[in-house]
């Protein structure tokens, strides 16, 4: 068999005047593209467990360099005193394991990872990414040295075609991250976009095994066998994860009964609608939507928004201007906001820049697209080109762990207050950290550097370690009084809504001074929130470990 490999590889080096045959250059060029792949589906796989910060990505990044580098160092230390066919071998043998280990880690990662979401979630991210990527880029990186070392000495090329190879690789890769971005991820989940990688690889292997002029027939049939079987295996993976699923649910240990309704796949985020059922009739008690692991509206059983909704259309009855008629609302979610504005007689006008929300809102929270304006693109550029188009703007921004940090700077804030006619208002939701006031009041001298004059009011923390937030700004003057005088109107029942309101704080401009605001230009949110996302995730994730899967 050894000397059959080398006759291969030496016919090879004939017929291709680089690196063996342009099937060998084939499999290069496909295990680049999983490669870069893996990488941006890791961070979709992590991301309900362990969030978007800074520190989080910082390890996404950390770890596919290290292990890369670590294949290339050892795929070039297995090229030293190989003969081609053993180096062929070798070749050949790396994305079929990497295929296998892709299957491995699909089936231990949603067991491991809510365990690991319980700890320090920065060392969990490395460990975690560290399953997931560790092994396959190793074995796929490993390729590039060998592909050079089967062409060493063929040809006129001083570096032996490296440069060719990294090319070839290279190109892979980015064709790997659009395929993944504007292919995978809309159509697939995450942990199926994994088994279809695996699958790839088995595929791409086997065909290359088999194109091989020259390949001894019992080589390339253990191959295509041993790549059948593989792929077998991916498949059924694939088939069985709802079955898989259920399994995690039966053995959750967790007295109240979840059950996904449906879920959404996009690039812009994976949506789930969840029910939670009680008592042995298994009644209905809550209804939620998430984006990411994290629950961006709560419904109980009677349809009514048990979360931050509710206040922010109290500060709108309490602060928009009587005469109000147009109103924006940047975040559509389960579609409470807008559905309640439009039922009060104003024109609505929503951005959300993911169309599968609208999909989750009319399917299961009743929202109706009729007579609203919808534009799916992000909030941002709606406010810019929108200028004194509105009386009144709530804004409801979350992706990940809280509001992005490029919708937080004196820029998107002046282009906010802009789209505002005279007189009219805008409400903001937020996350505020309860453990450090550092980014909130770094946030709070970034609006009044637009808003001069600002009302926020905080809702009790059920956490202990965040709250939500709401800043109202306006064109002229505001006064705290309005809202004392509605908090006195309320029922004893609703002490969180009175809390909220009593909580009203004005906020000058003047009293901030001594913090710069944020800016495009040097926008440190990422760094100021980072530890803030960390404690928020901790704390909003902890739902059963088979709804953070994708």
């Amino acid at each position: 068999m050894t000397q059959d490999l080398k006759h291969t590889a030496s016919q090879g080096e004939r017929q291709d005047s680089s690196q063996g045959t342009p099937w060998l250059k084939f499999l290069i060029f496909f295990t680049g593209a999983a490669t870069l792949s893996l990488e941006l589906l890791a961070s979709r796989i992590m991301t309900p467990y362990f969030g978007v910060s800074l520190y989080i990505w910082t390890g996404i990044l950390s770890i596919t360099l290290i292990f890369l580098a670590i294949g290339y160092y050892l795929g070039g230390r297995l090229t030293v005193g190989r003969e081609p066919a053993s180096i062929l071998a070798l070749y050949l043998l790396a994305p079929f394991l990497a295929a296998l280990v892709l299957v491995g880690a699909g089936l231990t990662y949603p067991l491991i990872f809510p365990l690991l979401a319980w700890g320090n979630l920065i060392i969990a991210s490395f460990v975690g990414g560290t399953m997931l990527l560790a092994i396959p880029l190793i074995l796929l990186s490993a390729m590039n040295p060998l592909l050079i070392a089967l062409g060493r000495g063929d040809g006129p090329e001083g570096d032996s075609g490296a440069g060719r190879v990294f090319f070839l690789s290279t190109i892979g890769s980015v064709a790997g991250v659009i395929v993944t971005a504007f292919l995978l991820i809309p159509t697939m989940t995450n942990f199926r976009a994994v088994m279809g990688i695996s699958l790839a690889l088995c595929v791409a292997t086997a065909l290359t095994a088999w194109r091989l002029h020259g390949l001894p027939r019992l080589v390339r049939r253990k191959f295509l066998f041993l790549c059948c079987l593989l792929a077998i295996l991916s498949l059924v993976v694939q088939w069985g994860q709802p079955r898989f699923v259920r399994l995690l649910a039966e053995n959750s240990g967790i007295d109240q009964h979840w059950e996904m309704l449906a879920e959404y796949t996009s690039v812009f985020g994976n949506i789930k609608v969840v029910a939670v059922y009680r008592g042995e009739h298994r009644r209905l008690t809550d209804l939620m939507y998430l984006q990411d692991g994290i629950v961006q509206n709560h419904f109980n059983q009677h349809g009514q928004a048990v979360d931050h909704t509710p206040m922010m259309l109290r500060l709108a009855e309490i602060y928009a201007p009587p005469e109000a008629q147009q109103a924006g609302v940047l975040g559509l979610a389960a579609g409470a906001i807008p559905k309640r504005l439009q039922a009060d007689g104003l024109q609505v006008t929503v951005a959300e820049i993911n169309p599968r929300a609208l999909d989750a809102a009319k399917d299961f929270f009743g929202y109706d697209p009729q007579g609203i304006k919808h534009h799916w693109e992000d909030a941002r550029t709606l406010v810019r080109r929108r200028p004194q188009a509105f009386d009144l703007v709530l804004v409801d921004l979350f992706q990940g762990d809280a509001t992005p940090e490029y919708l937080l700077t004196r820029e998107f804030f002046q282009d906010l207050k802009n789209s505002l006619k005279p007189g009219g208002i805008v409400i903001m939701n937020m996350f505020f950290d309860n453990l450090d006031e550092q980014p909130n009041e770094r946030l709070l001298a970034t609006i009044t550097s637009v808003f001069p004059q600002i009302l926020e009011f905080r809702r009790p923390s059920q956490s202990g370690t965040f709250l939500n937030a709401f800043v109202v700004g306006r064109f002229g003057p505001l006064a705290p009084e309005p809202a004392f005088q509605a908090a006195a109107t309320i029922t004893p029942e609703d002490d969180d809504a009175r809390r909220t309101l009593n909580s009203a704080r004005l906020v000058h401009r003047e009293n901030l001074t001594h913090l710069e605001p944020v800016t495009d230009d040097h926008n440190i949110f990422p760094y100021l929130l980072a530890r803030s996302h960390l404690r928020t995730r901790s704390v909003l994730s902890k739902l059963p470990l088979y709804l953070l899967i994708n």
